[in-house]
């Protein structure tokens, strides 16, 4: 029992020794990822990861970014505000990008993956 308290109390005490680390975040990143997988999930296109990456591109080009500067292994608490308004003009949005990737995806068709992908596991 020692032990362990003996080892959080270093493991406490050589955190205070580091200089915090802080990274730069699109707060709308899991946002974006979690509703494309999902629409995409019921679309007859392309499931594969390039397509996926190539939609969520485009919808981030169209100005949904929103950073944040955290602490390194801190909770994200600050997502975007997403009232029903916004969330119709995301899902919009994703629509549109996964309508272009559709049809003109950066692959052949041999290439292409139709079946469903798991979800986007969101941040612990």
């Amino acid at each position: 029992m020692t032990d362990t308290v003996d080892k959080q109390r270093d493991e406490k005490q050589e955190q205070r020794k580091r200089p915090e680390q802080f990274q730069l975040i699109n707060a709308y990143d899991e946002i974006v990822k979690m509703s494309v997988r999902e629409v995409m999930n019921n679309m007859d296109i392309c499931k594969c990861d390039r397509c996926f990456l190539d939609a969520c591109a485009i919808i981030f080009n169209q100005g949904y970014s929103h950073f944040v500067n955290t602490r390194e292994g801190e909770l994200l608490t600050k997502i975007p505000d997403m009232n029903t308004g916004n969330r119709v003009e995301m899902m919009v949005q994703v629509m549109h990008a996964l309508r272009l990737v559709g049809d003109f995806p950066h692959h052949s068709r041999d290439e292409s993956v139709y079946e469903k992908r798991p979800p986007i596991p969101e941040r612990e």
